[in-house]
C-alpha cells in the first residue's frame, strides 16, 4: 500500500476475510503530527504503515475517494473550488455552494447533486451493513449523496462519536465504520500547525480517541489522515492579480480554482503557454507554475472536465491567490493542498490490542 487510495481496497480486504472494521480518519493529522505526538498512550499502540497523500492534498480529494472508493483521478473532486462544468461556475461541492458565498446550499434549486457522484458509495459496493459517524454540524446535501448505503450518526464531541460507532458495532448495525473528525485540520488553519492551539487540539483529539477506543471490542481499528498542513501567513500572500494585472483578461473563469497552496488557473487555451511563462518570471522563485494535467499521474472523465489549466503552487509557507477572490488566504494561518513533504506524508495505522 503506498497511496490514500489504497485505503478503502484494504477495508475491502479486510471486511471480505471477516472482520469488522473501524477507520477513524483524522483531518490533516499527517505524518509529521503523528510522530510528533508519539508518545501518546494512543500512537505507542499503532502499526503505522506511511502512505502518500493524493495530489492535490486536501480534504475534498480524501473524504470523496474515502466515500466512494476510487481515487481522485475517477472522482475528480480534487479541491475545496472546482469548476462545476454543468453550471460552467467554480462551486464548493463539500458546502454545496458556489464559491464566494458565506451561505451554504446555495446550489440547492439549480444543481442536482447526484451530478458530484462519480457511482455507488463505497458503502453501496461493500455489500455489509456501513455506518459513518461524523460531526453532526456537517450534514448537508453533500454528505447525503456521499453515505448513501450507510447508517449516520451525528456527533459533537470525538470520545461520544467512538462511543456511538462502538454502540453501533455491539447491536451488529454494521460490519464496517468510518468515524470523521475535522477540528485537528481547524485548529491548524486558524493557529498554524506550529501554534501551541495546535498541539493542544491533536492532544486533545487524541486523548478523547484512547478514553473511548476500548469500546470497538472485537473490531479492527484503523487510523488514517488525509494530509497535514504547513505554517502560512497572510503577510506571505502572492497575489497574481497584483503582479500582473493583465491575467485576468486571458481566464476562461473569473475565479481561481483549488486552494491558496495549489491555485488551478482556467486559461484560455491560446494564453496557457503565456500564462506559465509570465506568472514564472514574476513569482521568481516564490512559486512553481505548471500546466496542471502534469500533477496527476492519470485524468480520468470527470477530472478533465473539472480541471484548472494552469497551477500555480507556492514555496514552502506562502500562498497564492486573486485579488478579486479574496478569501481565506486572508486570515489562515496553516493551509495544505501543496506538495510539501508535510502536507503530502500520511499513514494507515492498525491499534494493537
Amino acid at each position: 500500500m503506498e497511496n490514500f487510495a489504497d485505503i478503502p481496497a484494504e477495508v475491502r480486504r479486510r471486511v471480505d476475510g471477516g472482520e469488522r472494521v473501524a477507520l477513524i480518519f483524522l483531518d490533516a493529522f499527517g505524518l509529521e503530527f503523528l510522530e510528533r505526538h508519539r508518545d501518546h498512550p494512543l500512537i505507542e499502540r499503532l502499526e503505522v504503515t506511511p502512505v502518500s497523500a493524493q495530489f492535490p492534498s486536501t480534504t475534498t480529494a480524501h473524504v470523496t475517494t474515502a466515500h466512494f472508493g476510487v481515487p481522485v483521478h475517477e472522482h475528480g473532486l480534487y479541491e475545496w473550488n472546482v469548476l462545476e462544468p454543468s453550471l460552467e461556475e467554480i462551486i464548493c461541492p463539500l458546502r454545496f455552494n458556489s464559491t464566494g458565498f458565506e451561505a451554504e446550499e446555495t446550489l440547492k434549486d439549480r444543481l442536482d447533486p447526484s451530478v458530484l457522484t462519480p457511482g455507488p458509495t463505497f458503502y453501496e459496493s461493500l455489500g455489509v451493513p456501513c455506518v459513518v459517524a461524523q460531526p453532526g454540524r456537517l450534514a448537508g446535501t453533500f454528505s447525503a449523496v456521499a453515505t448513501r448505503g450507510a447508517g449516520v450518526i451525528g456527533f459533537r464531541h470525538l470520545d461520544a462519536g467512538v462511543r456511538a460507532l462502538a454502540d453501533a458495532f455491539a447491536h451488529g448495525q454494521c460490519r464496517y465504520g468510518l468515524l470523521y473528525w475535522d477540528l485537528i485540520d481547524r485548529a491548524g488553519h486558524d493557529h498554524g500547525p506550529g501554534s501551541p492551539e495546535f498541539a493542544a487540539g491533536c492532544k486533545r483529539s487524541l486523548d478523547e480517541v484512547w478514553e473511548a477506543v476500548a469500546e470497538l471490542r472485537g473490531v479492527t481499528v484503523l487510523i488514517t489522515a488525509d494530509h497535514g498542513q504547513v505554517d502560512v501567513s497572510p503577510e506571505r500572500v502572492d497575489y497574481l492579480d497584483d503582479l500582473w494585472p493583465e491575467l485576468p483578461a486571458l481566464l476562461s473563469h473569473s475565479r481561481p480554482a483549488g486552494s491558496s497552496r495549489d491555485v488551478f488557473l482556467h486559461v484560455r487555451s491560446e494564453h496557457v503557454p503565456t500564462v506559465i511563462a509570465e506568472l514564472s518570471a514574476r513569482l521568481d522563485g516564490r512559486a512553481e507554475v505548471r500546466p496542471a494535467a502534469e500533477l496527476f499521474n492519470a485524468i480520468g472523465p470527470r477530472l478533465r472536465d473539472r480541471l484548472g489549466d494552469v497551477a500555480v503552487l507556492p514555496s514552502s509557507g506562502r500562498q497564492a491567490w486573486l485579488r478579486r477572490a479574496a478569501a481565506s488566504e486572508q486570515r489562515f494561518r496553516g493551509q495544505h493542498g501543496g506538495l510539501d513533504e508535510a502536507e503530502t506524508s500520511t499513514y494507515l495505522a492498525e491499534l494493537t490490542r
